[in-house]
């Protein structure tokens, strides 16, 4: 299935399922002592330290549910398939589930079939990665030592930038400024250009915090690119909202389930975007590039309207740690940070908010709820100039390799 554009994509947002040691391949004992698999019932969980995971459902990922699942169960009902009794889709959103096709493990199959999508790149993000650092939160030592091993097993079976086509990023905790820093200096020592973090407060401090600061250099001088993704999992923002609305017992679960979701879903990127534009990290680093990925863009024309509105009603001035942010903070939002928004959402609207420059174009695949193929997410940017297009689906990526 290629793609008629006439050149070919570059995807800011695939994935890989991990194997199932990638945290203890390159463990010491320590780290095979504080990852392990358990049975519970059927199926078969990780532990990390004494807490078990619980995202993603199935970390062995066999069976998995086919790519773009969820945007083929709204087509079929869009036709009337809803109704069929055989229907695919009738007994789960997740529809027939499928034994693990060897490409969401295997680099080389996996580019066999980018070459059939028409992709000649891509950023390779985790799927179980993403999901439990906040397990980690009451030992980062031993966080950052697991996601050290998992860096490891990252490069022995994805690479980072394999054959100048899968760009893996390996994964940094910021449980601990000095070991984030250490992990940042020695994962771009091995090539990686780009680098994924949790979205969200660092270590009980703001990410722009001079502690960071090391962390921000080595990114600075090396071009790397700092990709905030979607997460899942134990969140500092769970916590706290059980501390505010958990009074139990509970009048409603159901009610505060949906509460807390409908409060955090956005609220990482929020604080991030606003926390390094306010904190001047890009003042101090102007070489830094951050980007959110798969968590949407409905965020954005609020961030910007409070960064501008910050530092006083009156004075409007914005300083950090001794220095000041001189330019308009939307602007330096502008200049600095990439969106990769969902199709669905008004993609239109987002490249004239942020330029379409600034906006990258993420497939999500092989997820269900990502794009069947990923040049469908072509179609919800047909309305723009075909140059701005190109930008989208190739060249803003292309760019953030290349620099």
């Amino acid at each position: 299935m290629s793609n008629d554009l006439g050149y070919q994509l570059i995807d800011s947002d695939n994935h890989y399922y991990e194997a199932e040691d990638a945290f203890t391949r390159h463990g010491d004992e320590s780290v095979k002592r504080y990852v392990r698999w358990i049975q519970e019932g059927k199926r078969r969980k990780l532990v990390f330290g004494e807490k078990i995971s619980d995202t993603p459902g199935n970390p062995t990922f066999n069976p998995i549910a086919k790519p773009g699942a969820f945007h083929q169960r709204l087509r079929d009902l869009e036709t009337g398939k809803g109704r069929d009794e055989d229907w695919e889709f009738a007994r789960s959103p997740y529809g027939q589930l499928e034994a693990l096709p060897d490409a969401y493990r295997d680099r080389d199959i996996r580019i066999d079939v980018m070459d059939e999508q028409g992709v000649e790149q891509c950023f390779l993000f985790p799927t179980l990665g993403d999901c439990v650092e906040g397990l980690m939160m009451d030992d980062p030592a031993m966080g950052h030592k697991a996601f050290h091993a998992y860096n490891l097993w990252l490069q022995d079976d994805w690479g980072y930038g394999y054959k100048n086509r899968l760009w893996s990023p390996a994964y940094i905790p910021l449980l601990d400024p000095e070991l984030a820093a250490d992990e940042m200096e020695y994962v771009v020592n091995q090539g990686a250009k780009i680098v994924s973090v949790r979205p969200g407060p660092a270590a009980g401090r703001s990410p722009a915090d001079p502690a960071f600061d090391r962390f921000w250099s080595i990114a600075n001088e090396a071009h790397t690119f700092v990709a905030y993704h979607a997460y899942g999992g134990e969140t500092v923002y769970d916590n706290e909202f059980k501390t505010l609305f958990g009074k139990v017992p509970y009048s409603d679960k159901g009610h505060y389930l949906t509460l807390m979701h409908a409060l955090n879903g956005s609220r990482g990127v929020i604080d991030t975007m606003m926390s390094l534009v306010l904190g001047n990290v890009f003042g101090r680093f102007p070489n830094v590039r951050v980007g959110s990925i798969e968590m949407g863009m409905q965020w954005v024309s609020y961030v910007l309207h409070q960064l501008d509105h910050a530092g006083g009603i009156t004075a409007r001035q914005v300083s950090a740690w001794g220095t000041k942010v001189e330019d308009l903070p939307s602007d330096i939002f502008k200049a600095h940070c990439y969106v990769s928004p969902f199709p669905e959402e008004d993609v239109v609207g987002l490249s004239e908010m942020i330029g379409p420059e600034r906006v990258l174009f993420g497939s999500d695949w092989p997820h269900p709820e990502g794009n069947i193929s990923p040049v469908d997410y072509v179609d919800c940017i047909q309305k723009l100039a075909p140059a701005d297009i190109k930008l989208i689906m190739r060249d803003n990526a292309l760019e953030l390799i290349n620099r």
